[in-house]
């Protein structure tokens, strides 16, 4: 599988599928498909309480799944008006993102929807997206992410509206960072306080 991210600050990803290969988008998300490649909507394995959640949350009720039937490579395309970055995940790193940044993947991903009080009170709202599995995941952000590696008891504290994901952090070690002088400096009511170790993806 061949993937390539394009356009001006990457927001369109163009996919070449060799005969049998899958890839995975949200819905709404196709610019086009060469003939050979079946798309089926499924519900990501979830149940009704879930799908309910993940709408919340932000992320589509249904998730498109993208298959090469035919026995030649062929392309596909999915397009953003926001800008799209991509994530490496496996089974030990799951990753934290922020409602609705999931985008696509080049293989099946578990999405769940996460109650979160330090996003609520960081003004995010308060679910977030959890997702699990082993592929590459393309998520939705502002431009091209800054990227901080904290180190174990390593702690760094984000602006909630450029919050994009966490990797390899539990939900425990996010937590809301009330201040007063959070406020009168015009950064809102709190600020999120990230702890390592893991890896951190700010908007910018």
């Amino acid at each position: 599988m061949n993937c390539k991210l394009t356009g001006n600050f990457a927001k369109m990803i163009q996919v070449d599928l060799a005969p049998g290969e899958e890839f995975y988008g949200e819905r709404g998300s196709t610019v086009y498909i060469e003939d050979g490649i079946t798309m089926t909507s499924e519900g990501n394995g979830k149940s009704l309480g879930k799908l309910l959640g993940a709408k919340l949350s932000g992320e589509s009720f249904l998730i498109v799944h993208f298959r090469n039937n035919s026995h030649e490579t062929r392309s596909l395309a999915l397009g953003k008006h926001t800008c799209i970055t991509h994530v490496k995940i496996d089974p030990s790193s799951s990753l934290i993102c922020k409602s609705g940044a999931y985008f696509a993947s080049n293989r099946h991903v578990d999405i769940d929807t996460r109650l979160s009080i330090a996003s609520l009170f960081g003004g995010n709202g308060a679910l977030l997206q959890r997702l699990s599995g082993d592929a590459t995941v393309f998520l939705e952000c502002f431009g091209d992410p800054v990227v901080i590696d904290l180190q174990y008891g390593q702690k760094v504290r984000v602006d909630e509206n450029h919050f994009l994901a966490a990797q390899g952090i539990s939900d425990g070690k996010i937590s809301p960072d009330w201040s007063l002088k959070n406020i009168f400096g015009g950064e809102g009511l709190s600020l999120l306080e990230i702890t390592g170790p893991g890896r951190v993806f700010v908007n910018p």
